[in-house]
């Protein structure tokens, strides 16, 4: 169960990130299908990187204090809920959302991709928040069997984009659905957080 919520949330971040699928995108209209793929393996494995060391470190925490269970759990759902309302906030102060697809764009494949990836600190908050979820027994293995699972969910959605802007191409000129992409996962990530209350409350 553990691992099928973290590859909903590996889904729900990478809808979240809104510039990150913005490039991609646009490197599927502009420069192909094999350079958009590229930059969206490497968006997927910046998100297992963040999920690796952000799931050692809350296994490591969680383990140690185990009798602050119950006090980690509640502190992570406030954590999802704020960042999952930054998200929001960011996308309704962020107006390059709403991209211009005409305008020519420089290419950026994996390397630069995962850089700009990782760049995002609002990630690895929210990652860390949610290993503070988890219920089950928790070990290093275990850390590492979520944080694949938080991969294939994130990559599943970038090579969603990067097929989308390869094969309609034609009809992209400028696009709001980031924008609503981004409000959209920061609402989703708030739900994971009163999910969490509503666990504790029963």
């Amino acid at each position: 169960m553990e691992v099928v919520k973290a590859f909903l949330f590996g889904l729900i971040l990478s809808l979240s990130i809104g510039p990150i699928a913005i490039l991609i995108l646009n490197n599927g209209i502009q420069h192909g299908y094999t350079v958009a793929v590229r930059s969206a393996i490497g968006a997927a494995l910046a998100d297992y990187c963040y999920a690796l060391v952000s799931f050692m470190i809350g296994t490591w925490i969680i383990t140690t204090f185990a009798q602050f269970h119950y006090q980690i759990i509640l502190l992570s759902s406030w954590v999802l809920i704020f960042a999952g309302f930054y998200m929001m906030f960011g996308a309704l102060q962020n107006t390059k959302l709403l991209a211009n697809f005409k305008r020519p764009t420089k290419k950026l494949g994996f390397r630069a991709t995962f850089y700009l990836t990782m760049a995002n600190p609002i990630a690895v908050i929210a990652l860390s928040a949610f290993i503070g979820h988890s219920t089950s027994h928790l070990d290093l293995l275990f850390a590492l069997q979520l944080a694949g699972a938080i991969f294939m969910g994130s990559l599943l959605i970038q090579c969603v984009l990067a097929i989308s802007g390869s094969i309609f191409k034609s009809h992209f000129e400028t696009l709001t659905f980031p924008f609503y992409l981004q409000l959209l996962g920061g609402l989703m990530i708030c739900l994971f957080g009163v999910y969490n209350f509503v666990e504790l409350a029963n």
